[in-house]
């Protein structure tokens, strides 16, 4: 067969190529890009016409081999390259490819070794244990999958009936050997959050009387090797990573932006992602963001801040899907997630040859900056949203003029 865009459709996707470009018009899409992503599905209608493929075939592999079809020398490379992604993204919200086909990417087994099928069992009890850090600790569900992506093979490791587990079989022992072993080949974060995801595991078995002592105590911490201090970037630093962010183009305006409401606010990136025009008032000069546990969090709109947004908000694009203040400068036009965010960060970062940066690095900036300023750490407390006033802390630590009036000079004794 020919290797280009054919001009006419034939073979299993014919019938979805108008109803392509009606979803390409209502999410936005550039006028420009709408016939390029049509000839796609109508190359990749031909080809699995060519191989006797039908809707019902359509999986990741087969789009993956069409685009290998379309290899570096081949004419319609690049358009099949930079296209098949939207085509993708139709056939998933058209129910062409689920969700369940996507590739993702799976937590690994201790040994490396691909994890079997669970037990139905271990399903259920996963499910129960979502339902009660959901209820009764109002846990988000990212960190309910992010806990069961750790817990998971314990659970399914316990003993089995055909629809029960045996949780009398849950021992220190068992639970120190498993903790060890997953935690192996894992940074220290990581294996903080493991040792907190079966410890999550085991108050919920001892609340809802699945063993009838608390075993939470009794798993071990694993050594870590976390910096003691916090790590912030320097006035000069932050200045030379919003020199990075051209402001003579639109992209640049909106990096510059977010980059000063990170430092100057201590914002996650979460929460700078989540960030509405609603929830910006200019009356009172302050905006207002929702941070953990669903914390509705106001904070002043600083001078430079603010200047920075306006200098956003008169260029950013009018046909935007949704309300978030931050959005993508290419369609589909909605808003940035956490990733993207943090994805802004780490490239001016690099652009400015500053190495690795990532978001979190400018609210540790944000929090320094007000204890340098002669800032108490209760300011520093409201400015990041901690509830407990142990978490603010840590940054007392760079307090180095405070510090220093603490010390005893070598060879005197103390009064």
């Amino acid at each position: 067969m020919k290797r280009i865009m054919p001009l006419t459709a034939r073979g299993p996707l014919t019938a979805t190529i108008d109803e392509l470009s009606s979803w390409m018009t209502s999410q936005g899409y550039a006028r420009t890009m709408v016939p390029q992503v049509l000839g796609v599905a109508r190359g990749l209608s031909a080809w699995m016409d060519d191989h006797n493929l039908t809707t019902t075939d359509l999986t990741p592999s087969v789009l993956n081999d069409f685009q290998t079809h379309y290899g570096p020398t081949t004419p319609g490379h690049t358009i099949v390259t930079v296209r098949l992604p939207v085509l993708r993204r139709f056939f998933i919200e058209s129910r062409l490819l689920t969700d369940a086909d996507a590739p993702r990417k799976r937590p690994r087994p201790p040994d490396g070794k691909q994890s079997p099928p669970l037990h139905n069992a271990t399903e259920g009890q996963l499910a129960a244990w979502a339902d009660w850090q959901r209820r009764t600790r109002n846990i988000s569900d990212g960190c309910i999958r992010y806990r069961r992506m750790w817990a998971t093979e314990l659970v399914d490791s316990l003993t089995h009936t055909s629809t029960e587990i045996d949780w009398s079989s849950c021992t220190p022992t068992l639970l120190n050997t498993y903790v060890g072993q997953r935690c192996t080949g894992y940074a220290p974060a990581s294996r903080t959050a493991i040792i907190d995801s079966i410890r999550s595991l085991m108050r919920w078995a001892l609340a809802t009387g699945r063993i009838d002592r608390d075993l939470a105590p009794a798993i071990l911490q694993a050594r870590t090797s976390r910096a003691t201090m916090p790590r912030g970037l320097s006035t000069g630093q932050v200045q030379t990573l919003l020199t990075a962010c051209n402001q003579r183009t639109v992209i640049g305006i909106r990096d510059a932006a977010v980059i000063c409401l990170l430092w100057r606010l201590g914002l996650r990136a979460g929460e700078c992602a989540g960030l509405q025009l609603d929830g910006l008032n200019w009356a009172t000069g302050s905006l207002t963001v929702v941070g953990k546990g669903h914390r509705r969090l106001t904070l002043p709109i600083p001078h430079d801040v603010g200047d920075s947004l306006i200098a956003w908000l008169r260029v950013r694009p009018s046909d935007a899907t949704d309300r978030a203040v931050f959005v993508r400068a290419r369609t589909p036009i909605h808003g940035l997630t956490g990733a993207g965010i943090s994805d802004i960060v780490k490239h001016r970062a690099d652009n400015a040859g500053l190495g690795l940066v990532h978001a979190h690095r400018l609210r540790h900036t944000a929090a320094m900056h007000v204890i340098a300023t002669g800032g108490s750490l209760t300011e520093a407390q409201e400015l990041l949203g901690h509830q407990n006033a142990a978490i603010t802390s840590v940054y007392a630590r760079v307090d180095l003029n405070s510090l220093r009036d603490l010390t005893i000079p070598f060879g005197r004794v103390p009064e």
